[in-house]
């Protein structure tokens, strides 16, 4: 009896588990909830027929080395950005800083750290040995959500996604939450882009994997940080960091990174309902030397991508940051800027990455990147400005 017991126990608690997992019930329809920065911006929002260009320096000379931007738009209009600091990307001093951009200025100050791995690790319980790649999440409920990676064992293939909520607009955080995203190893997963809102309110982490293969998939998580589902966005293994772009309640393009030596392009696919399924993910005719891409959506619905316009061929492959703006396929892409070496100069030594735009509700829209993971530079340009490009 005991070795039948035995026999069966184990498959019978591994089922409960997976079951455990699967709160599908109570979020059945699956629908976007349509955000200012997926072109419905507000029709009574301020703008200007002024063509806007204007750049700025987020942070510089508080820790050696910075990386990893992210951010969004405040209630009073300034924005608040996040990225990770420290002497070098992994070591065990690298802490998440943020800034807040005043509007009135038109400069970054209040610049703080928000949390290091001590900090959570306090507040997961558990041993964390670095943390990294942050986004942040304006909630059309109010409250500012951040997902973060952090490492216990080994390096990035091994790490996790944890979220914290801050209900005054970035002063404080909330304890931060470890994202179960299976009963078993639960290890392997990243972000590094956006996150897409659901109508029910739940909010759809553009996550990917590094550890057996290299693959994109979205994670659905409500505000307590319980995760609903997860929609896989790609199979195979070289593509990583979606950056996903809604166009109505249900479809969706997304953009992703190739981190293959051969293929050498950004990749493609997209949903028709609403990030349920997607599409075989294809090729495109953009080049990628294995860099984060981002794309973003104009107040006329219009698709953009920035993108490093280069291939590993060469020595310095981030030397360039250009700009690109898609048909309404988003299969056909036209470069129509450069923000970084306009000249394109191969011997350039520099590097230009992970690149995040936050629009504003004035049809403002605010570029961060990292420069030579030395700073954090901030582009500010307009819907006119765009336009001109066209």
């Amino acid at each position: 009896m005991i070795q039948t017991l035995k026999k069966f126990a184990l498959p019978i608690l591994i089922i409960l588990g997976a079951l455990a997992t699967l709160q599908t019930a109570r979020y059945a329809d699956v629908s976007f909830y349509q955000l200012p920065h997926t072109g419905a911006v507000k029709a009574n929002a301020m703008s200007t027929d002024v063509s806007t260009y204007k750049i700025h320096k987020v942070v510089s000379d508080i820790t050696p080395t910075v990386h990893s931007a992210t951010g969004v738009t405040l209630n009073n209009g300034n924005l608040l950005s996040m990225w990770y600091g420290g002497s070098r990307e992994g070591h065990t001093d690298v802490a998440l800083y943020s800034a807040i951009f005043d509007q009135n200025t038109q400069s970054w100050d209040k610049h703080q750290k928000v949390l290091d791995r001590y900090d959570a690790s306090d507040s997961l319980n558990r041993y964390i040995k670095k943390i990294g790649n942050p986004i942040l999440v304006k909630h059309p409920q109010g409250p500012i959500v951040l997902i973060y990676v952090s490492v216990s064992l080994a390096g990035w293939a091994t790490s996790h996604l944890n979220m914290a909520v801050s209900y005054d607009e970035g002063q404080t955080w909330h304890d931060s939450k470890r994202l179960v995203t299976t009963p078993f190893i639960n290890i392997s997963m990243l972000v590094k882009n956006d996150a897409v809102i659901y109508s029910d309110g739940t909010i759809g982490i553009s996550a990917y994997h590094e550890l057996k293969g290299e693959f994109s998939e979205i994670v659905r998580v409500n505000l307590n940080g319980d995760v609903i589902n997860q929609y896989r966005m790609t199979s195979g293994t070289n593509t990583i960091q979606p950056t996903i772009l809604v166009k109505n309640e249900t479809d969706a393009i997304a953009l992703l990174r190739d981190s293959s030596r051969h293929i050498q392009k950004v990749h493609f696919t997209e949903t028709k309902d609403a990030g349920k399924t997607w599409s075989a993910y294809e090729a495109l005719d953009v080049k990628n030397p294995n860099s984060a891409v981002y794309g973003f959506s104009d107040t006329k619905n219009r698709s953009w991508m920035i993108f490093n316009d280069q291939t590993r061929d060469v020595e310095f492959s981030r030397n360039n940051l250009a700009l690109a703006v898609s048909d309404v396929s988003g299969r056909n892409w036209k470069t129509v800027h450069y923000f970084e070496n306009t000249e394109k100069i191969e011997s350039l030594n520099a590097k230009y990455a992970y690149p995040w735009v936050i629009t504003s509700a004035n049809n403002m829209f605010h570029l961060l990147y990292t420069v030579d993971r030395e700073y954090i530079k901030h582009i500010e340009f307009n819907q006119t400005w765009l336009e001109t490009l066209l």
